[in-house]
This record gives structure tokens, sequence and C-alpha cells, in this order.
């Protein structure tokens, strides 16, 4: 008897909580269960100069009809009319006039019944000219003429830089602009006239794969490229040199290499050889030269400077064209304009003296012209 009456005590314990938990959920389930539109898969907000770039990616959203973005607390709202597929698909679209600050966004579909998504949240931010306020331009390094132009070295790059642009003067009088991209540290300004200025600007991005570019003000450099340029030795070979101890600077290569710290020597290993030592370098054609600037590296005292159109070192057509003696560790010998440098495309540099004689090192050697 005692387990009859415990069972009907349990079963209306039981009866009674179920018509509890049913007044708590009897509110919610009026008016039928509630339907959603399917919701946005992912999103994302990419910035730009006052405007913002909205991507919204759904899947299986045939019946999606509007994507609804809402900003400012849902006081400003765009609905966006789409048609999706099945599968994976995505809208993207220019949020226009925003103004520069960091922006909460909610986004939720609606579909072809009426029916709203849950939403999704993201993050993004409009730029102006409080951005443009921190802006400062790459700094120029150093500027260097070559006969194939003039060409610019800059300091190392900033964050957000993307790219620089140069303005210049050709040769022909007309303006050319070049781009280098900020992991460059040097532009070519292909046939650029000697002796003038240039223009240039920093662009940048405030943040990665914004959709929009920040420019400086053009400015107009303080210096200008010099009259006297530098010739491209890219494809100048040393063909021949009377001696060398290759493991000591690296050999007769160096010469050309714009390399301070590598050098040719003279051999020292056996027998030393007697002065004069020579190098002579194939310039690929004969050149106008209006000065050269050699770099030794030690003893090096005496230095002639021959041209020929033939590369033998005892060939009789050898013509001096400048010769000058080190003072300090650079020599830089002026050639007046009567003396013919374009005598032959093979240039001979021949050293006759040494401060420790017989023994002869030098960096490199540069070539001028007008």
């Amino acid at each position: 008897m005692k387990i009859k009456y415990c069972l009907l005590a349990l079963v209306s314990l039981l009866f009674f909580s179920c018509e509890d938990f049913m007044d708590v959920h009897k509110d919610y389930i009026e008016g039928g269960e509630i339907i959603y539109s399917t919701k946005p898969d992912s999103v994302s907000f990419v910035a730009g100069k006052e405007r913002i770039q909205f991507t919204c990616w759904t899947y299986n959203a045939p019946n999606v009809k509007t994507i609804d973005v809402y900003w400012n607390d849902q006081l400003d709202s765009l609905q966006i009319p789409v048609t999706m597929g099945t599968g994976r698909d995505s809208i993207t679209v220019i949020l226009e006039n925003m103004e520069p600050k960091a922006y909460t966004f909610n986004i939720r579909t609606t579909d072809n019944f009426g029916h709203k998504s849950l939403f999704v949240s993201d993050f993004g931010t409009s730029y102006g000219d409080v951005y443009y306020s921190t802006l400062i331009d790459r700094r120029v390094r150093n500027l260097d003429l070559s006969d194939k132009g003039g060409t610019i070295t800059w300091y190392s790059k900033l964050d957000g830089l993307v790219r620089n642009e140069v303005r210049y003067t050709k040769q022909d009088g007309t303006q050319a602009v070049v781009f280098m991209p900020a992991e460059d540290n040097s532009v070519l300004c292909p046939d650029l006239k000697p002796g003038t200025g240039f223009e240039y600007r920093s662009l940048y991005i405030p943040e990665e794969e914004a959709i929009d570019t920040f420019a400086t003000a053009w400015v107009e450099y303080e210096e200008v490229f010099p009259m006297e340029y530098k010739y491209d030795r890219s494809g100048w070979t040393v063909l021949a040199v009377s001696d060398e101890t290759a493991s000591d600077g690296g050999g007769k290569d160096a010469i050309i290499d714009g390399d301070l710290n590598t050098w040719w020597h003279s051999n020292y290993t056996g027998e030393n050889t007697p002065l004069p030592h020579w190098a002579i370098i194939d310039m690929e054609s004969a050149k106008e030269m209006t000065k050269i600037e050699l770099h030794r590296h030690a003893d090096i005292k005496t230095v002639e400077i021959y041209v020929n159109d033939k590369p033998e070192a005892d060939d009789s057509g050898w013509v001096k064209i400048a010769e000058g003696t080190f003072e300090g560790s650079s020599l830089t010998i002026d050639i007046p304009s009567s003396v013919d440098t374009t005598k032959g495309r093979y240039m001979k540099v021949n050293i006759t003296e040494s401060n420790r004689v017989p023994f002869t090192s030098l960096s490199e050697i540069y070539v001028y012209g007008e």
C-alpha cells in the first residue's frame, strides 16, 4: 500500500512540474514556431578613403532577398537586394560617404518570405584627413647619374608605404613618371636630362588590403642631378691583368663590382712581380670621358689611363688619355675636352709607382661622361 501512495505522489509531482515548465515557454511559442532566414556565412569590411568595402558570403541561400547592414547603433542602414546561389556565394558593396572613424556593423539577411536571420557583427574603419596628417615622405639618400639615366637611392621604407612616384624631365624636355615599390631602395629614371631636378611623393595604405591609397603632396627635391654622368659598368669585363693574388680581395673582377671592400691585388705568392702592373677593361664601346675616379685599397701611387681599339697589352696602339698620383684613398682625374678619349673600347689602367714596391691593390674604377 505504501508503494501505491508513493507512485501516486510521484505522478502528481511530474504533472505539476511539466505544467510549470510550459508556463515559462508559453509566451515564446504563441503564434507558432519562429523561422529564421539563412544567416551570413562570413563578412568583411576593408578600409578606404571615407568609404568602406563590405563583402558578405552566404552558403545555400537562394531564398535570401536582401542583405541588411546596420551601423551607428542601428541609426544608419543599407538594404542590399541580392540574388544568391546555392553553394557558397558572395556580394561586394562599397559603403560611400563614411565619416572617418571606426565602426561596428551588424549584418543579417531577409528572405523572400520576410523572415530575418540572426545578426552577425564585424568592424571596419574609414580614413580621412586625420590619417593624411600622419603621412611623411620617404627620405632621399643619394642621386646618381649614368649613361642609362638618373638613379635615386632612398632610406629605409616606412610602415604602410606602398610605393614612391618620381616625376622628372627627359632628354627631349618631356615629363615622365616612374614608380618604385616600397620593398626597393632605388629607382632608375631612364633618359633623364642631366642637371635637372625632380618631384616625388609617397603613397600609403592605412591597413593591409585597403582599397584606397593615400598620397603625400608632390615635393620638389632640393638638389638636382649632376651634369656629369657615371657610365653603367654592368656589361663591362676585366679581360686581363698583369698578375694577381685572387685569394686577397677577390681578384681582377673586383675593380668593377661596385664594392669598395673588394679589390685586385698584384701577385705576392712565389716571386713578386715587378712594376708596372696593369688591368685591361672592355667597356663595350668607345666612351667620351670627362673624369676618371679610382679607389685604392693600398700601395698604389701613380696611375696612367690608356685606350685602344685592340685589347692586347703589348699592342702599340694604346693612347694615354690621363694620369694622376694618389694623395688619399681615392683619386679623381679630370680629362680636358681637348683630349680625345674615343680611340677604342678597351681601357688600360697602368700602375707605374707604388708606396710599397712592387705591390699594388685597386678597389674600383669609375668613368664619367657629360
